[in-house]
Protein backbone atom coordinates (compact mmCIF):
# COMPACT_ATOMS: atom_id res chain seq x y z
CA UNK A 1 0.00 0.00 0.00
CA UNK A 2 1.04 3.46 -0.75
CA UNK A 3 2.63 5.01 2.36
CA UNK A 4 1.13 8.42 2.42
CA UNK A 5 -2.62 6.13 1.76
CA UNK A 6 -1.86 4.56 4.89
CA UNK A 7 -0.60 7.53 6.90
CA UNK A 8 -4.38 9.16 6.33
CA UNK A 9 -6.10 5.96 6.89
CA UNK A 10 -4.70 5.97 10.06
CA UNK A 11 -5.10 9.49 10.92
CA UNK A 12 -9.18 8.84 9.97
CA UNK A 13 -8.97 5.69 12.38
CA UNK A 14 -7.43 7.44 15.07
CA UNK A 15 -10.02 9.64 15.03
CA UNK A 16 -12.47 7.35 15.21
CA UNK A 17 -10.89 5.50 18.52
CA UNK A 18 -10.62 8.66 20.20
CA UNK A 19 -14.72 9.02 19.46
CA UNK A 20 -15.17 5.72 21.24
CA UNK A 21 -12.69 6.55 24.23
CA UNK A 22 -15.01 9.53 24.90
CA UNK A 23 -17.87 7.83 24.69
CA UNK A 24 -19.00 8.56 21.21
CA UNK A 25 -20.55 7.36 18.42
CA UNK A 26 -20.76 9.24 15.64
CA UNK A 27 -18.19 10.54 13.12
CA UNK A 28 -18.85 13.39 11.03
CA UNK A 29 -16.68 13.86 7.04
CA UNK A 30 -17.07 17.33 5.56
CA UNK A 31 -16.29 15.90 2.24
CA UNK A 32 -13.14 15.29 -0.07
CA UNK A 33 -13.23 11.91 1.39
CA UNK A 34 -11.34 10.78 -2.23
CA UNK A 35 -9.17 13.65 -3.49
CA UNK A 36 -8.90 13.23 -6.82
CA UNK A 37 -11.83 14.80 -8.70
CA UNK A 38 -14.44 12.07 -9.65
CA UNK A 39 -11.77 9.25 -9.91
CA UNK A 40 -11.46 6.78 -7.79
CA UNK A 41 -8.36 4.34 -7.70
CA UNK A 42 -9.28 0.20 -6.65
CA UNK A 43 -5.61 0.40 -4.93
CA UNK A 44 -7.31 3.37 -3.08
CA UNK A 45 -10.69 2.31 -2.74
CA UNK A 46 -10.52 -1.27 -1.32
CA UNK A 47 -8.09 -0.46 1.82
CA UNK A 48 -10.14 2.94 2.69
CA UNK A 49 -13.51 0.47 2.73
CA UNK A 50 -11.21 -1.45 4.95
CA UNK A 51 -10.56 0.75 7.50
CA UNK A 52 -14.02 2.33 6.85
CA UNK A 53 -15.24 -1.10 7.88
CA UNK A 54 -12.96 -1.20 11.06
CA UNK A 55 -14.49 1.95 12.09
CA UNK A 56 -18.24 0.91 11.91
CA UNK A 57 -17.42 -2.58 13.46
CA UNK A 58 -16.51 -0.46 16.86
CA UNK A 59 -19.46 0.68 17.24
CA UNK A 60 -19.22 4.52 15.56
CA UNK A 61 -21.50 5.82 12.89
CA UNK A 62 -20.15 7.45 9.91
CA UNK A 63 -22.21 10.35 7.88
CA UNK A 64 -20.39 12.12 5.49
CA UNK A 65 -20.90 14.87 2.82
CA UNK A 66 -19.48 14.70 -0.86
CA UNK A 67 -16.66 17.07 -1.73
CA UNK A 68 -16.03 18.65 -4.82
CA UNK A 69 -12.93 16.43 -5.27
CA UNK A 70 -15.56 13.97 -4.56
CA UNK A 71 -17.83 14.68 -7.22
CA UNK A 72 -17.88 14.00 -11.00
CA UNK A 73 -19.59 16.98 -12.18
CA UNK A 74 -20.36 20.52 -10.76
CA UNK A 75 -22.90 19.49 -8.52
CA UNK A 76 -23.25 17.03 -5.98
CA UNK A 77 -25.69 14.07 -7.28
CA UNK A 78 -25.51 10.49 -5.78
CA UNK A 79 -24.49 8.67 -9.30
CA UNK A 80 -21.47 11.43 -9.98
CA UNK A 81 -19.98 10.72 -5.88
CA UNK A 82 -16.98 8.32 -5.59
CA UNK A 83 -17.70 7.90 -2.71
CA UNK A 84 -21.12 6.80 -2.53
CA UNK A 85 -19.94 3.21 -2.79
CA UNK A 86 -18.67 3.55 0.61
CA UNK A 87 -22.31 3.85 2.10
CA UNK A 88 -22.67 -0.34 0.53
CA UNK A 89 -20.00 -1.29 3.50
CA UNK A 90 -21.68 -3.67 5.98
CA UNK A 91 -21.14 -3.36 9.52
CA UNK A 92 -23.34 -5.50 12.43
CA UNK A 93 -21.97 -2.62 14.93
CA UNK A 94 -22.40 0.53 12.94
CA UNK A 95 -23.86 2.29 9.79
CA UNK A 96 -22.36 4.79 7.17
CA UNK A 97 -24.56 7.20 5.91
CA UNK A 98 -23.76 9.21 2.40
CA UNK A 99 -25.39 12.83 2.62
CA UNK A 100 -26.28 13.51 -1.06
CA UNK A 101 -29.25 16.47 -0.70
CA UNK A 102 -29.57 19.04 2.35
CA UNK A 103 -31.37 17.23 5.57
CA UNK A 104 -31.72 17.33 8.88
CA UNK A 105 -30.53 14.41 10.86
CA UNK A 106 -30.83 13.30 14.27
CA UNK A 107 -28.30 10.75 15.55
CA UNK A 108 -28.69 9.79 19.09
CA UNK A 109 -28.95 13.05 21.56
CA UNK A 110 -27.26 14.59 18.48
CA UNK A 111 -28.66 17.13 15.53
CA UNK A 112 -26.67 17.78 12.42
CA UNK A 113 -27.35 20.14 9.47
CA UNK A 114 -25.93 18.89 6.38
CA UNK A 115 -25.32 20.54 3.27
CA UNK A 116 -23.35 18.86 0.83
CA UNK A 117 -21.16 21.17 -2.42
CA UNK A 118 -22.47 23.77 -3.55
CA UNK A 119 -20.68 25.17 -7.13
CA UNK A 120 -21.80 28.44 -5.79
CA UNK A 121 -21.91 30.05 -2.80
CA UNK A 122 -25.61 32.20 -3.40
CA UNK A 123 -26.61 28.23 -3.86
CA UNK A 124 -24.92 26.81 -0.49
CA UNK A 125 -26.66 30.21 1.33
CA UNK A 126 -30.29 29.30 -0.12
CA UNK A 127 -29.36 25.79 1.29
CA UNK A 128 -28.49 26.64 5.11
CA UNK A 129 -31.35 29.30 5.22
CA UNK A 130 -33.95 26.43 4.24
CA UNK A 131 -32.33 23.81 6.87
CA UNK A 132 -32.14 26.48 9.36
CA UNK A 133 -36.01 27.50 8.94
CA UNK A 134 -36.76 23.86 8.92
CA UNK A 135 -34.74 23.31 12.24
CA UNK A 136 -35.89 26.63 13.80
CA UNK A 137 -39.69 25.38 12.93
CA UNK A 138 -38.64 22.09 15.27
CA UNK A 139 -37.66 23.84 18.02
CA UNK A 140 -33.76 22.29 17.47
CA UNK A 141 -31.79 25.00 15.67
CA UNK A 142 -29.47 26.39 18.49
CA UNK A 143 -28.30 22.57 19.45
CA UNK A 144 -27.87 21.69 15.64
CA UNK A 145 -24.29 21.39 13.98
CA UNK A 146 -24.20 22.95 10.28
CA UNK A 147 -21.76 20.41 8.53
CA UNK A 148 -21.10 21.82 5.12
CA UNK A 149 -17.86 22.22 2.59
CA UNK A 150 -16.95 25.37 1.68
CA UNK A 151 -14.46 27.63 1.38
CA UNK A 152 -14.94 30.15 4.39
CA UNK A 153 -13.01 34.10 3.73
CA UNK A 154 -9.79 34.02 6.33
CA UNK A 155 -8.97 30.65 6.69
CA UNK A 156 -6.00 30.75 3.66
CA UNK A 157 -4.12 33.84 3.63
CA UNK A 158 -3.26 32.96 -0.22
CA UNK A 159 -7.46 32.35 -0.96
CA UNK A 160 -9.26 35.34 -2.18
CA UNK A 161 -12.60 36.45 -1.23
CA UNK A 162 -15.74 34.34 -2.28
CA UNK A 163 -17.82 36.30 -0.24
CA UNK A 164 -18.52 32.88 2.71
CA UNK A 165 -17.69 34.42 5.62
CA UNK A 166 -17.95 33.53 9.52
CA UNK A 167 -20.23 36.74 10.19
CA UNK A 168 -22.81 35.31 7.83
CA UNK A 169 -23.00 31.82 8.79
CA UNK A 170 -23.09 32.74 12.07
CA UNK A 171 -26.33 34.50 11.44
CA UNK A 172 -28.27 31.55 10.95
CA UNK A 173 -28.68 30.29 14.24
CA UNK A 174 -26.97 27.04 14.12
CA UNK A 175 -25.33 25.71 17.74
CA UNK A 176 -21.48 25.10 15.87
CA UNK A 177 -21.15 25.68 11.63
CA UNK A 178 -18.25 23.01 10.74
CA UNK A 179 -17.34 24.03 7.23
CA UNK A 180 -14.57 20.79 5.31
CA UNK A 181 -12.90 22.05 1.92
CA UNK A 182 -9.89 24.40 3.07
CA UNK A 183 -6.43 22.29 4.91
CA UNK A 184 -6.21 24.60 7.21
CA UNK A 185 -7.99 24.15 10.85
CA UNK A 186 -9.12 27.56 12.18
CA UNK A 187 -11.88 28.66 14.74
CA UNK A 188 -13.41 31.69 13.19
CA UNK A 189 -15.02 32.86 16.26
CA UNK A 190 -19.26 32.88 16.58
CA UNK A 191 -19.02 29.13 16.71
CA UNK A 192 -17.84 28.87 12.99
CA UNK A 193 -14.80 26.33 12.10
CA UNK A 194 -12.84 25.71 9.28
CA UNK A 195 -12.45 21.69 10.18
CA UNK A 196 -8.72 21.56 8.21
CA UNK A 197 -7.13 18.10 6.39
CA UNK A 198 -6.69 15.68 8.60
CA UNK A 199 -3.08 15.37 7.13
CA UNK A 200 -0.92 17.59 5.64
CA UNK A 201 -1.07 16.67 1.65
CA UNK A 202 1.52 18.43 -0.60
CA UNK A 203 3.90 21.35 -0.03
CA UNK A 204 0.45 23.43 -0.70
CA UNK A 205 0.36 22.82 3.21
CA UNK A 206 3.43 24.27 5.08
CA UNK A 207 2.28 26.08 7.36
CA UNK A 208 -1.34 24.50 7.62
CA UNK A 209 -3.09 23.24 10.68
CA UNK A 210 -4.26 19.53 10.07
CA UNK A 211 -5.74 17.24 12.82
CA UNK A 212 -9.99 16.77 13.65
CA UNK A 213 -12.09 18.40 15.90
CA UNK A 214 -13.56 16.31 18.87
CA UNK A 215 -17.27 17.47 20.07
CA UNK A 216 -17.77 16.86 23.79
CA UNK A 217 -21.47 16.10 25.69
CA UNK A 218 -20.53 19.90 27.22
CA UNK A 219 -20.37 20.80 23.78
CA UNK A 220 -16.51 21.68 24.18
CA UNK A 221 -15.06 21.88 20.71
CA UNK A 222 -11.07 20.49 20.60
CA UNK A 223 -8.76 20.51 18.37
CA UNK A 224 -6.34 17.60 17.54
CA UNK A 225 -3.60 17.89 16.13
CA UNK A 226 -2.42 15.80 13.29
CA UNK A 227 0.72 12.92 14.49
CA UNK A 228 0.62 12.16 10.53
CA UNK A 229 4.80 13.60 9.09
CA UNK A 230 4.28 17.33 8.29
CA UNK A 231 5.83 19.29 4.72
CA UNK A 232 7.70 21.99 6.49
CA UNK A 233 9.58 24.60 4.93
CA UNK A 234 13.14 25.21 6.57
CA UNK A 235 14.23 28.14 4.60
CA UNK A 236 13.93 30.66 7.22
CA UNK A 237 14.90 28.65 10.00
CA UNK A 238 18.16 28.83 11.87
CA UNK A 239 20.07 25.31 12.60
CA UNK A 240 18.47 24.00 15.94
CA UNK A 241 15.28 24.74 15.06
CA UNK A 242 15.86 22.89 11.62
CA UNK A 243 16.99 20.13 13.38
CA UNK A 244 14.00 19.77 15.63
CA UNK A 245 11.50 20.16 12.68
CA UNK A 246 12.73 17.80 10.79
CA UNK A 247 12.07 14.49 12.62
CA UNK A 248 9.51 12.72 11.00
CA UNK A 249 8.78 15.24 8.53
CA UNK A 250 9.01 16.20 5.04
CA UNK A 251 11.57 19.33 4.46
CA UNK A 252 11.73 21.59 1.63
CA UNK A 253 14.74 24.08 1.62
CA UNK A 254 15.01 27.33 -0.84
CA UNK A 255 17.95 28.55 -1.28
CA UNK A 256 20.55 30.40 -3.40
CA UNK A 257 23.22 29.69 -5.34
CA UNK A 258 24.93 25.82 -4.13
CA UNK A 259 27.12 23.35 -6.10
CA UNK A 260 26.66 19.67 -6.23
CA UNK A 261 28.43 18.89 -3.27
CA UNK A 262 26.88 21.88 -1.28
CA UNK A 263 23.14 20.24 -1.99
CA UNK A 264 24.71 16.81 -1.32
CA UNK A 265 25.73 17.93 1.82
CA UNK A 266 22.61 19.87 3.10
CA UNK A 267 20.35 17.06 1.28
CA UNK A 268 22.26 14.71 3.85
CA UNK A 269 21.99 16.78 6.73
CA UNK A 270 18.72 16.78 6.68
CA UNK A 271 18.17 13.21 6.38
CA UNK A 272 20.64 12.56 9.59
CA UNK A 273 18.05 14.57 11.67
CA UNK A 274 15.46 12.39 10.71
CA UNK A 275 13.74 13.72 8.07
CA UNK A 276 11.34 11.58 5.45
CA UNK A 277 11.84 13.39 2.50
CA UNK A 278 14.02 16.58 1.49
CA UNK A 279 13.19 18.65 -1.56
CA UNK A 280 15.98 20.89 -1.93
CA UNK A 281 15.26 23.94 -3.93
CA UNK A 282 18.32 26.14 -5.16
CA UNK A 283 20.39 27.64 -9.03
CA UNK A 284 22.76 25.00 -9.25
CA UNK A 285 26.35 26.87 -9.16
CA UNK A 286 28.23 26.21 -12.49
CA UNK A 287 31.37 24.86 -12.32
CA UNK A 288 34.86 27.01 -12.63
CA UNK A 289 36.10 26.27 -16.29
CA UNK A 290 39.39 27.20 -17.76
CA UNK A 291 39.33 29.39 -20.78
CA UNK A 292 42.04 30.96 -23.46
CA UNK A 293 39.92 33.60 -24.02
CA UNK A 294 39.37 36.86 -21.71
CA UNK A 295 36.35 36.79 -19.48
CA UNK A 296 34.01 40.00 -18.92
CA UNK A 297 33.35 41.23 -15.38
CA UNK A 298 29.83 40.09 -15.55
CA UNK A 299 28.05 39.75 -12.50
CA UNK A 300 25.51 36.96 -11.53
CA UNK A 301 21.76 37.16 -12.64
CA UNK A 302 20.76 37.12 -8.69
CA UNK A 303 23.41 40.27 -8.53
CA UNK A 304 21.93 41.96 -11.60
CA UNK A 305 17.87 42.13 -10.12
CA UNK A 306 18.90 43.17 -7.16
CA UNK A 307 20.81 45.82 -8.68
CA UNK A 308 17.77 46.16 -11.32
CA UNK A 309 15.68 46.50 -8.06
CA UNK A 310 17.83 49.35 -6.64
CA UNK A 311 17.86 51.68 -9.55
CA UNK A 312 13.82 50.72 -9.99
CA UNK A 313 12.46 54.79 -10.02
CA UNK A 314 8.74 53.56 -10.15
CA UNK A 315 9.09 51.79 -6.95
CA UNK A 316 6.90 53.61 -4.16
CA UNK A 317 8.82 55.37 -1.77
CA UNK A 318 6.40 53.16 0.81
CA UNK A 319 7.63 50.14 -0.42
CA UNK A 320 10.53 48.39 1.17
CA UNK A 321 13.17 47.34 -1.86
CA UNK A 322 14.96 44.54 0.44
CA UNK A 323 10.97 42.83 0.14
CA UNK A 324 11.07 43.20 -3.36
CA UNK A 325 14.43 41.71 -3.73
CA UNK A 326 14.08 38.85 -1.82
CA UNK A 327 10.59 38.29 -3.40
CA UNK A 328 12.65 38.50 -6.93
CA UNK A 329 15.19 36.17 -5.59
CA UNK A 330 12.57 33.43 -4.63
CA UNK A 331 11.29 33.36 -7.83
CA UNK A 332 14.29 32.89 -9.48
CA UNK A 333 15.21 30.37 -7.46
CA UNK A 334 12.14 28.14 -8.07
CA UNK A 335 12.63 29.29 -11.88
CA UNK A 336 16.28 27.89 -11.78
CA UNK A 337 15.47 25.62 -9.38
CA UNK A 338 17.75 22.02 -8.94
CA UNK A 339 15.19 19.55 -7.33
CA UNK A 340 16.54 16.66 -4.68
CA UNK A 341 13.94 14.19 -3.70
CA UNK A 342 14.52 11.67 -0.62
Amino acid sequence: MNSRLRIILDELESAAGAIGAAGGNTLIIAGDINHVRGSLDPEVLNPLQDSIRRILDSGVNIYFIPGNHDLAGEETTMLGSTAQTLSETFSSEGTITAINTSRLVKSGDSHFAFVPWCSTTEKLLAEIQKLSEKALLDGTLAKTDLIIHAGIDGVLDHMPSRGLTAARLATFGFRYVFAGHYHNHKDLGSGVYSIGATTHQSWSDVGALAGWILVGEDAEVVHVSSCAPAFVDVSELDEELTKEVCKGNYIRYRGMEMTSAELKEKRQLFVDNGALGVSIQAPKKAAATRTTTPTSSGMSIDKSVAKYVDEWKEIPTHVSRDEVKKLCLEILASTLAVHEEA
